[in-house]
């Protein structure tokens, strides 16, 4: 009975103790989704190929779709990827996001993604 009692005791004291920890760490991480695969990709086809995704933007090959201002500041979406000045796309720094207009920076290579008017 007594060694029930203890082994009880001992259990009792891990799972505090790991709990407490990671309730710690939890605070402290941030997820930083640049570069990272989407989970939700499939990585090979239906015959069994597999799927490589490029992760490289070229300007041309690049679209705004859209941007979203609050007061504090403007979001941009370009290529279904949601970026704030300052952030990478690809090889690309977002420099400056205007009212219709992303500028992208790539070493001394400067490019201007303009928003399109719907007719």
């Amino acid at each position: 009975m007594r060694h029930l009692f203890l082994a009880l005791m001992f259990m009792f004291s891990s799972f505090a103790s790991a709990a407490t920890v990671a309730g710690a760490e939890e605070s402290s991480f941030i997820y930083d989704p640049h570069g990272a695969r989407d989970p939700f990709l499939p990585l090979v086809t239906a015959g069994g190929a597999i799927i490589t995704y490029e992760t490289e933007f070229v300007v041309s090959e690049m679209a705004l779709e859209g941007i979203i201002s609050d007061g504090n500041g403007r979001i941009a979406i370009i290529n279904g990827n949601i970026v704030e000045a300052g952030q990478m796309i690809g090889l690309y720094m977002v420099q400056s996001i205007a009212e219709d207009r992303v500028i992208l920076l790539k070493g001394a290579e400067t490019s201007v993604l303009q928003l399109k008017k719907e007719e």
